[in-house]
């Protein structure tokens, strides 16, 4: 017999976008496909009202079905709350979610419940992710007390409030198909890339395991490794692309890199352009030289010389949710860009900012050369003054100038080492 569940409808629109939970982007499908493969591989029923016995989770839950079934079994018929178990990967994906409290054993999901009827006091029931704990170096900055550590798991859990939570869920779904096939499929596959390349090289055994979709254009000179592409993705000269997933119909221009990220349909890296870490909606281009932990919106465009900052040295980096900053447990944070928005040249953004929906940012114009006169030719180097150029040589009137300004005791060394220059010099 299936277990009923009730999806709770929090009301919640992610910021900067303003889409609601159902609709965020994860591996280029929405939330809601997410869940109705949850729901259907824990042997779950939707039902249209909370009534006992049933669980109830909100429409904000990225998970498994393996997850909710373990807390339904693990409920046993009584009234229970879910509690995350310590993790690494809960560790990096609890901040900034409302509704999660700290206990002893992890996080407990205080929206994410067992109804019995009976009207009992609820119990806390642990589920485990089921993670494995990968160690890489790491900068100081990032990592104070030694390596950095990074959860990836077959059963993650996290609700998506923020634009942090789309980054970060992109970043661990990846765990839930590669720790959920045995690993004698992927021996297999390993024996069968080895195979292909001719080599037990692991690089060139991840150029054989790449998934390639229809009517790709792949340049020879370009590298791909241990990706996900569309049909009609096109990387360029010299570009590479590692561990990452890039929809229909997608661009990586010549010399672009593409690193642990997610490109949604048709969007652009552009020429020389780094992205690392990020998630891009549809049809967004990113040409930012580097970009990393940040998350383009549909349509949404940054230019070369524009620079969001990712790394703050002093402390951990605050985001803001319903009115309030909150704590993202990390140093390493870029930023969102909305739906359509634009980013133009020669300004630079603070670490972990929104950038509204269809908001234009550029410099201040005043820092714009618009003007440069014609008789300027001929004239040596020129500097910027506002926004025109002008000879850095003086003039005989700034000279004067210059020296009606400067205090009395400077004028009078002036003249006592000219008199002494004048005194040295044979008649």
């Amino acid at each position: 017999m299936t277990t009923p569940v009730f999806v709770e409808v929090t009301g919640r629109r992610i910021e900067p976008f303003g889409d609601a939970p159902g609709d965020a982007l994860i591996h280029n499908r929405p939330l809601s496909a997410w869940q109705e493969d949850a729901l259907r591989e824990g042997g779950f029923t939707r039902a249209d009202a909370p009534r006992p016995p049933c669980l109830v989770i909100p429409d904000t839950l990225f998970t498994t079905g393996g997850a909710l079934r373990a807390f339904v079994d693990g409920a046993a018929g009584r009234d229970a709350v879910l509690v995350l178990k310590q993790s690494e990967v809960g560790r990096t994906t609890v901040p900034v979610q409302p509704d999660v409290e700290a206990v002893e054993a992890g996080w407990r999901f205080t929206r994410i419940r067992f109804l019995s009827g009976r009207g009992e006091a609820p119990v806390d029931v642990v589920v485990d992710p089921q993670e494995k704990v990968l160690e890489l170096p790491a900068s100081p900055f990032l990592a104070a007390d030694g390596p950095m550590k990074l959860g990836i798991a077959r059963h993650p859990l996290m609700t998506l409030h923020h634009w942090v939570h789309i980054l970060w869920a992109n970043q661990i779904a990846g765990g839930i198909e590669l720790l959920g096939t045995p690993k004698w499929k992927w021996m297999l596959r390993a024996v069968g890339a080895a195979f292909r390349a001719g080599s037990t090289n692991k690089w060139r055994v991840l150029r054989k395991l790449n998934q390639i979709g229809r009517n790709c254009d792949i340049h020879p000179t370009a590298v791909v490794e241990g990706s996900t592409l569309g049909d009609g993705v096109s990387v360029g000269p010299f570009a590479r692309v590692l561990f990452s997933r890039l929809g229909d119909g997608a661009s990586v221009m010549s010399a672009g890199q593409v690193e642990f990220s997610t490109l949604g349909p048709r969007a652009l890296v552009s020429q020389s352009t780094v992205v690392r870490l990020c998630v891009m909606y549809p049809e967004a281009v990113a040409g930012q030289y580097l970009m990393q932990q940040c998350v383009l919106g549909r349509g949404a465009v940054t230019t070369g010389g524009a620079f969001s900052i990712d790394l703050n040295f002093e402390a951990t980096i605050r985001v803001p949710l319903d009115g309030k900053l909150h704590d993202s447990g990390t140093r390493f944070l870029g930023s969102a860009f909305g739906h359509h928005s634009r980013a133009g040249t020669g300004f630079w953004l603070a670490s972990g900012r929104m950038v509204p929906n269809g908001c234009f940012i550029i410099r201040d114009p005043d820092d714009v050369v618009s003007r440069i006169p014609a008789d300027v030719a001929g004239q040596g180097p020129l500097k910027v003054v506002g926004k025109t150029v002008k000879s850095i040589a003086p003039s005989d009137g700034d000279l004067v100038s210059r020296r009606a300004d400067q205090p009395q005791q400077r004028l009078a060394g002036d003249l006592e080492r000219e008199v002494q220059r004048e005194q040295s010099e044979p008649d």
